[in-house]
């Protein structure tokens, strides 16, 4: 009866703050859309955002042309063909990304397929004639030249990603010419006419698994990690009403009437611990709600919950019931709301930033990777990717509900006994 009559009490301060109520459901609504389309859309600029590059093909063969399709092939360039090695030169293109017109220019000089032919050729008839061709010399003959340009500020990785291309295209033309050659050479041997068209292909395709210990289709995306993430902040937000409730009973006396009526100070504790991991849990269910119906219709990929409801369901108790424990700590230890606002808000800053709330934890320094695991949110955020990302079950995520129920009952009993001390 006790703990019914101080249920029904923290039930009754709780819905007399609607406004503060609201933000609690309004704040991670908000910052799940919002964030969720910025890292989105970042991260889709990686692949949608071109570079624009100067060509210049001077060779108007083979080798340029197989040179142009693999950079256009990548998705990332956009292309500014020009030929006429009179207008289009080594300074024209100079002068054009110096003056930042283009990031990178790229001259095939004239004659490059032709090199490739010569270098070949002497190749093919030494095999045919049965005698050993000089490899070496072979590769240091008829060297080409293929002249790259960058503005200075430019990425690293761009100018990797067009020095790969070009690598592997010149050597795609190169077989291709090797190839062409022998078939001459063979039609010729045997009087036949060639009438094959031989074209570099791809013999090796490459795939990308995400891995897991478990078969799962589940693929990791910013829909995945932001609402876990912003359901466990708004979760470990509520820390303000709580902390703000408990000062506002201590200046009104209403809790120095609840500490003569019988009962203990557990009461009052676990009181709140039952109306607050309720909210907790509405949060929950209407981010999850957010993540399934409403991130779609911004474009964004749907929350995929696995396969094990069970499991999410025990993160996200155990999730609450450490967010109450350290709201209520903070309302028992702080004195004024000026203490509880700002001790409550900046502990679960801090709390996010190393838990990997704001930024994955795998993109954060070492340094700051061994340390998110002090952070009650990040078990939390690790127990929702194990059940999101793995489709682990309960049993995998046992360590994180133990640490987060560990956590509550630890900071539940200090403010039972820093109470007690405090009334002697």
């Amino acid at each position: 009866m006790k703990l019914k009559a101080s249920i029904i009490k923290e039930y009754l301060i709780l819905i007399r703050d609607i406004p503060g109520l609201a933000i609690l459901f309004i704040m991670p609504v908000a910052l799940i859309i919002v964030i969720s389309l910025a890292q989105d859309t970042t991260l889709q600029s990686l692949k949608e955002s071109q570079i624009e590059i100067l060509f210049i093909d001077n060779d108007n063969d083979i080798l340029g042309k197989t040179i142009k399709e693999g950079l256009q092939s990548a998705e990332i360039f956009q292309i500014t063909e020009k030929k006429d090695i009179k207008n289009y030169n080594y300074n024209y293109a100079l002068k054009k990304v110096s003056d930042g017109k283009y990031k990178i220019a790229v001259i095939i000089p004239a004659g490059a397929t032709d090199s490739v032919r010569n270098k070949v050729k002497p190749m093919i008839a030494k095999f045919f004639s049965g005698e050993t061709p000089d490899i070496h010399k072979l590769e240091n003959s008829n060297t080409i030249e293929i002249q790259i340009l960058t503005e200075p500020t430019l990425k690293q990785t761009f100018k990797q990603a067009i020095l790969s291309s070009i690598r592997e295209y010149t050597g795609k033309t190169e077989t291709q010419i090797l190839f062409k050659l022998l078939a001459e050479q063979i039609a010729e041997m045997t009087g036949t006419e060639n009438k094959t068209e031989i074209k570099a292909t791809e013999s090796i395709s490459f795939k990308e698994i995400f891995a897991y210990e478990k078969e799962s289709r589940i693929i990791p995306n910013s829909t995945q990690h932001n609402v876990p993430a912003w359901t466990l902040f708004a979760m470990f937000f509520i820390v303000i009403p709580i902390s703000g409730n408990m000062i506002n009973e201590r200046n009104d006396g209403s809790f120095f009437r609840l500490r003569t009526m019988p009962g203990s100070y557990f009461h009052v504790i676990t009181s709140k611990t039952i109306i607050y991991m309720g909210v907790t849990m509405i949060q929950f269910i209407l981010m999850l709600l957010i993540g399934i119906y409403i991130l779609p219709l911004f474009g964004l990929p749907q929350l995929k919950l696995g396969n094990h409801i069970f499991a999410l369901i025990m993160v996200a108790l155990a999730s609450g019931f450490a967010a109450t424990g350290f709201g209520a700590a903070v309302g028992t230890v702080a004195t004024t709301h000026e203490q509880a606002g700002v001790f409550g808000s900046v502990g679960v800053i801090i709390m996010a930033a190393i838990a990997g709330v704001w930024f994955p934890v795998y993109t954060m320094p070492k340094i700051m990777q061994d340390i998110s695991i002090i952070s009650p949110m990040n078990w939390g955020l690790e127990g929702f990717y194990k059940i999101f990302l793995k489709d682990y079950g309960i049993i995998e995520v046992l360590p994180q509900i133990a640490s987060l129920i560990l956590f509550s009952l630890t900071l539940n009993f200090l403010t039972i006994y820093y109470e007690r001390f405090k009334r002697l």
